[in-house]
């Protein structure tokens, strides 16, 4: 399998190239791929400034809501997909995140993941538990109709009748075949990225690669993958990557990471 590397970003040139660095130094065979999906008035300052460390750079030009573009990531990935990724050299692509740090190979933390899996952080269905708690999910949140559509639409158009599934959009892997079945899909807009990619994919009936990589989903136990904006503190991170078998990614974390 040949991995890529999706650098997906839009702010905070400094903390970029922090990351950047610290993806070449941990993963120096692997290609590194941007998606800048900030203010594209800023495009000429981040290409000026992170160009050198990017194996090819494209600039989202959709949307410029924010919360369009955190609803719906996912779309934003697959505009990268469509207009430049597929004629790029990869099987698969980590998609990674400006705000989080990386200090291992993602081919050895994800070891044995196949060309053509998938691997979704912190995957599982959405029990009464999640359903109950979970922002996207839970009665009296504005964003449930969304999800209830979502329910309507994939019971309706894929005669999708089993228990969604939901993942936290921290790390994942994508196979080529995911993209290519998702641009199938005839409204990719209804619903939420972090429930419809994981269902799409049981629809599409791609394998899962799965493992436990320490995503937070409910909880005060302090783990090193969260989706809250809530940062992975300094010595709990110092503390893992000084154990033999710690855990080595880590996010979010805002500030530059000083070896």
């Amino acid at each position: 399998m040949e991995l890529a590397i999706l650098f997906w970003f839009y702010k905070e040139v400094d903390i970029c190239e922090n990351r950047l660095k610290l993806l070449k130094q941990y993963n120096p065979d692997l290609k590194i791929y941007g998606l800048y999906g900030g203010n594209v008035d800023e495009g000429n300052a981040y290409q000026n400034r992170l160009g050198k460390y990017f194996d090819d750079l494209y600039f989202f030009e959709g949307s410029t809501d924010a919360d369009w573009k955190w609803i719906n990531g996912d779309l934003m990935i697959l505009d990268w997909y469509t207009k430049r990724g597929k004629d790029l050299d990869w099987d698969s692509v980590a998609v990674i995140q400006w705000d989080m740090l990386v200090f291992d190979s993602i081919l050895n933390q994800l070891s044995g993941i196949k060309k053509d899996q998938i691997f979704l952080s912190g995957v599982r269905k959405i029990d009464n538990e999640v359903e109950s708690q979970w922002s996207w999910t839970k009665v009296g949140n504005k964003e449930r109709n969304n999800y209830l559509n979502f329910i309507t639409y994939a019971k309706e158009e894929y005669n999708f009748t089993n228990i969604p599934l939901a993942s936290l959009f921290i790390l994942q892997v994508f196979p080529r075949i995911f993209f290519d079945k998702y641009l199938t899909v005839k409204n990719r807009e209804i619903g939420m990225l972090e429930y419809k990619i994981p269902t799409y994919a049981k629809i599409f009936d791609i394998s899962f690669y799965e493992k436990d990589i320490g995503v937070k989903w409910f909880g005060d136990e302090e783990k090193p993958l969260n989706a809250i904006p809530e940062e992975i503190s300094k010595n709990y991170i110092e503390e893992q990557i000084n154990k033999k078998n710690g855990w080595r990614i880590f996010h979010p974390y805002y500030k530059k990471w000083l070896n």
